[in-house]
């Protein structure tokens, strides 16, 4: 089989599991990727000339959604005691209902890579 070595990565969540599941998120390597994939696009400036918070916020949703090939996580803004699966694709809306610690490893994956420095 061709093509680029380690083209996914596994992120489990054992502190979000509950016994017997698996919450997990299977993500596209951002360092394979393209840049137009990985980029948020243009985000506009409010009033007083920093990125608009809300249109940043739908923008990250966005690449992060791009990013995501399967995924076994539930619905974090249901509070009852089931709560529902997410189903594929993923997109901006359902990466919106993620827990924050979710977004945030996925986050750290892609910002590795857009800013290697930081």
């Amino acid at each position: 089989m061709a093509g680029y070595a380690n083209r996914t990565i596994l992120l489990s969540f054992p502190g979000l599991s509950e016994e017997g599941d698996r919450v997990h998120v299977i993500i596209r390597n951002p360092k394979t990727m393209a840049t137009a994939e990985l980029n948020p696009g243009n985000i506009p400036l409010g009033a007083d000339g920093r990125p608009d918070e809300k249109a940043a916020e739908q923008a990250g949703y966005t690449v992060l959604a791009r990013m995501v090939k399967a995924w076994h996580v539930y619905d974090a803004t249901d509070d009852g005691d089931d709560q529902q699966p997410l189903p594929l694709p993923a997109t901006p809306e359902l990466i919106a209902k993620l827990p924050v610690e979710i977004q945030n490893r996925m986050a750290a994956e892609w910002k590795a890579v857009a800013n290697p420095e930081a």
